[in-house]
C-alpha cells in the first residue's frame, strides 16, 4: 500500500511538474511571438526609389497674395500671389532649388497662415493625385529655410502626410518637425510613414505661423 502510494504520487508529482512545464513553456512562446510581432510592427516600411509624384498634377490651398498697406500688408484676395507656383506645376516637375536659390526665384512657392484657408483647416497643403491606389512608403518634401530670410523659415513647423483612396476623406500616416538650418536655403524633410499606406491622393500638409516656402515634394511606393 506504501508502495503504491509513493508511486501514485511520484506520478502525480510529476504530471503536475509536465503541465506546469508545458504552461510555462506556451506562455514564454506567446509573450515572444508577441514581442517579435510588437518589434515587427514598429518598423517603418521599406521605400522604392522610384518617385511616383513626378509629373503628377496637384492642388493646393491658396498661396498667400499680399494687400498693400491699407490691409496692413495682410491677405488681400483681390492682390496678386505674392510667389506663386510656376504655370502650377513647379511642385512635382522634378526640379529642386539649389542650396544658394533666392526666396525671390520662381522655383519657390509660398504659403502664410494669414490666409482664411489657413484659419478654417489649421495649415497649408498640397494634395498630389497618383492616378491610381498604390502602396506607399514614404514622402519628401523640399522646404525654404531661414537662409531665405525675410520671415521664410522651417523653424516652429510640423509637417504632416495625409492619404486618401477618394480625395475627400485623409488619413494622417505620418509627420516630422524639420531641422532648420539657415547654412542651405533648402531643407530636405523626410516622412516615413508608420506603415504602409494604399492610397491615390498623397496630402502634404503644413503648420506653421508665418510663410512656409516649398520647391519640391515626393512620394516613393513600399517595396
Amino acid at each position: 500500500s506504501s508502495e503504491a502510494a509513493t508511486e501514485e504520487s511520484s506520478e502525480a508529482a510529476t504530471e503536475e511538474s509536465s503541465e506546469a512545464a508545458t504552461e510555462e513553456s506556451s506562455e514564454a512562446a506567446t509573450e515572444e511571438s508577441s514581442e517579435a510581432s510588437t518589434e515587427e510592427s514598429t518598423e517603418p516600411p521599406v521605400a522604392g526609389t522610384d518617385n511616383l509624384a513626378a509629373g503628377k498634377s496637384y492642388t493646393s490651398t491658396p498661396l498667400f497674395r499680399a494687400g498693400g498697406a491699407e490691409v496692413g500688408w495682410g491677405w488681400d484676395e483681390n492682390a496678386p500671389v505674392a510667389y506663386p507656383d510656376e504655370e502650377d506645376k513647379s511642385m512635382t516637375d522634378g526640379v529642386i532649388a539649389a542650396a544658394d536659390t533666392a526666396y525671390t526665384d520662381a522655383i519657390w512657392a509660398g504659403w502664410n497662415h494669414n490666409t482664411p484657408a489657413y484659419a478654417e483647416t489649421g495649415y497649408s497643403a498640397i494634395t498630389v493625385d497618383l492616378g491610381e491606389v498604390t502602396d506607399l512608403a514614404k514622402a519628401v518634401m523640399y522646404l525654404g529655410s531661414s537662409g531665405l530670410g525675410s520671415g521664410i523659415g522651417a523653424g516652429n513647423m510640423v509637417v504632416e502626410v495625409a492619404v486618401s483612396t477618394d480625395g475627400e476623406t485623409f488619413e494622417t500616416v505620418g509627420a516630422v518637425v524639420p531641422e532648420d538650418d539657415a547654412a542651405s536655403c533648402v531643407i530636405e524633410t523626410v516622412i516615413e510613414f508608420e506603415a504602409v499606406a494604399s492610397a491615390q491622393y498623397v496630402q502634404f500638409r503644413m503648420i506653421r505661423g508665418g510663410w512656409m516656402f516649398v520647391s519640391e515634394v515626393e512620394v516613393y511606393g513600399a517595396e
